[in-house]
């Protein structure tokens, strides 16, 4: 009877100390480089569901905005290394890091009370700051940052890795075994200049509603305009042990979609990440919390050789609600009246580049008379923060703001307005985000998007010139590109394949009505073929791939 006592009273101490635990949601991991060699600024931002226990023991002694008092990753009960990750050195440990919670802007935040149109509080106390209201789910956010010397790390081991690990990860979660919390970035400490992670512009947390279609945006800003990619790979528990999914959920199937498990079926169904801006496209069709974690790594050409110059993690949970009728709000981008078929631009240095975003509710098309929830507001995230090149770029209202209420419009509308100067030239895209939210209550629906435009020395026509001059296939292509005249072409069509900078690439004189190029050689980017002849200058963008 004694033996059995026992027994029940550690299962009742386990219950209640996973009850109680941390109950990480999300992490992000950020670096910058700094003045001194080897040494980076890391950033750490941390998620917690407020169902768990305050992160650390410094929100006892918070200061009014929020800030934590003497709150650190070590004190949060996060265990710290730095690790090689290659060759002789990979697995070593080379020491452990320490960051402190920032305290020059708010701290212990929550996340989800934005989202929500509510009079009442979450159940979070933003770092016991505030009093705790009803409204569930409350997400609290945490930021720590710090020095990090990796001089310690002998010199011939150049991918460094960064780690936290905490036995907290959240409970609620549908698609996993609630196990220990892991997450690293990788730094490429050989490269120079030296290079510094991408940093986000968007919470790390998604409350999204049943059966509607979402584009999620990762949101990455990568301040040395390095190339990114983005995959998806298994949330972690441990330095390369994936956490235990349960079934029939993996990496690349984390919750229910519409068309699961096939990932690849045709949008909406399917589960769809853009390998190149990052967006994610899926609709989930029941009530779920759960995470995944998209790998985003920088790349750089290097004399000659396309190089990873850094690794980060984005480990992301995603809650659903169910939100009735209500839908999402759809933006959409139209450059000179045209609405345009995706967000990926190409601009002129030295001319000014405008697009208009509308973010319109699908409501209005259903409830007659409107409801006030069909009303949108839209807003981005100011990429001059990130770059001083954008700093002339404006996002201003297509209307009196004062008359809204009056004259409308119920789908709120801005126009993006860019002159590049020279020095925006380059092969890669400059990104920000554009964000859609409705009014319905208590649950707000919003959309993000991801908007991307590249700088060279000539702009792409909204017109259809593939009807009025040539056309080529596959795009994106491999290793063989074909050109064809849409009425042949003459003794004086000239071929030229340029860079997205403008730089000749190769030139070729049309000989026969169809042309094949070898591409083989190219790296992987955008390109322009340039047709010219007596006509004119036509120019198409391709893909290599």
């Amino acid at each position: 009877m004694k033996k059995l006592f026992t027994i029940l009273f550690a299962l009742i101490f386990i219950q209640n100390n996973q009850i109680n635990a941390k109950q990480i949601n999300a992490c992000d991991m950020s670096y910058q480089c700094t003045e001194v060699k080897n040494v980076y600024k890391v950033t750490v931002k941390v998620y917690r569901d407020c169902t768990g226990e305050n992160l650390c023991s410094g929100c006892s002694n918070a200061i009014p905005n929020g800030n934590t008092n003497g709150c650190t990753l070590l004190n949060a009960g996060f265990t710290t290394a730095i690790a090689g990750t290659e060759n002789q050195f990979k697995g070593v440990i080379y020491g452990s890091f320490n960051l402190l919670a920032v305290t020059t802007v708010p701290n212990g935040y929550d996340v989800v009370q934005p989202q929500a149109c509510l009079k009442q509080n979450s159940i979070c106390t933003n770092c016991n700051t505030r009093t705790a209201g009803t409204y569930s789910p409350g997400i609290e956010v945490y930021t720590f940052e710090g020095l990090v010397d990796l001089n310690i790390v002998p010199v011939a081991c150049c991918n460094v890795a960064l780690s936290i690990s905490i036995n907290g990860r959240n409970t609620s979660l549908t698609n996993m075994v609630a196990e220990n919390y892991y997450n690293e970035c990788i730094i490429n400490r050989c490269v120079s200049p030296c290079n510094s992670s991408p940093s986000y512009t968007f919470d790390n947390y998604a409350l999204v509603c049943v059966g509607v279609d979402n584009v999620y945006s990762i949101s990455a800003n990568d301040p040395d305009g390095d190339s990114m990619s983005y995959k998806l790979v298994p949330c972690m528990k441990d330095r390369g042990v994936p956490v235990t999914y349960v079934a029939p959920f993996s990496a690349v199937y984390p919750f229910n979609y519409f068309g699961a498990p096939n990932a690849n079926a045709a949008y909406p169904a399917g589960f769809h990440i853009d390998p190149i801006d990052g967006n994610i496209y899926f609709r989930p069709t029941n009530i779920m919390n759960a995470n995944f974690v998209v790998e985003i790594t920088q790349w750089q050409l290097i004399n000659g050789v396309i190089t990873n110059v850094g690794v980060v993690n984005r480990d992301i949970q995603i809650q659903t609600i169910s939100c009735l009728s209500n839908k999402i709000p759809v933006i959409a981008a139209y450059k000179d009246g045209v609405k345009q078929p995706n967000f990926n631009f190409y601009a002129q240095f030295g001319k000014q580049f405008c697009v208009d975003f509308v973010a319109t509710d699908q409501d209005n098309f259903t409830n007659v008379p409107p409801l006030i929830a069909d009303t949108t507001d839209l807003k981005w995230n100011n990429p001059a923060v990130f770059n001083p090149v954008l700093a002339n770029a404006t996002f201003t209202r297509n209307y009196i703001l004062a008359n809204r209420g009056i004259d409308g419009p119920k789908a709120d509308s801005f126009k993006f307005c860019w002159t590049p100067p020279a020095s925006a030239k380059r092969a890669q895209p400059y990104s920000f985000t554009v964000t859609g939210t409705d009014r319905f209550c208590p649950n707000k629906a919003f959309a993000t998007r991801g908007v991307n435009i590249t700088v060279g020395e000539f702009a792409l026509a909204t017109t259809n010139i593939e009807n009025e001059s040539f056309s080529m296939y596959p795009n994106p292509a491999k290793n063989t590109l074909f050109i064809k005249a849409k009425n042949g072409f003459n003794t004086h069509s000239t071929i030229i394949i340029t860079d997205i900078l403008g730089k000749e690439i190769q030139q070729f004189t049309a000989t026969n009505a169809e042309m094949e190029i070898d591409i083989s050689k190219l790296l992987n980017g955008v390109y322009f073929v340039k047709l010219s002849d007596e006509k004119g200058i036509f120019t198409q963008k391709f893909i290599k791939e």
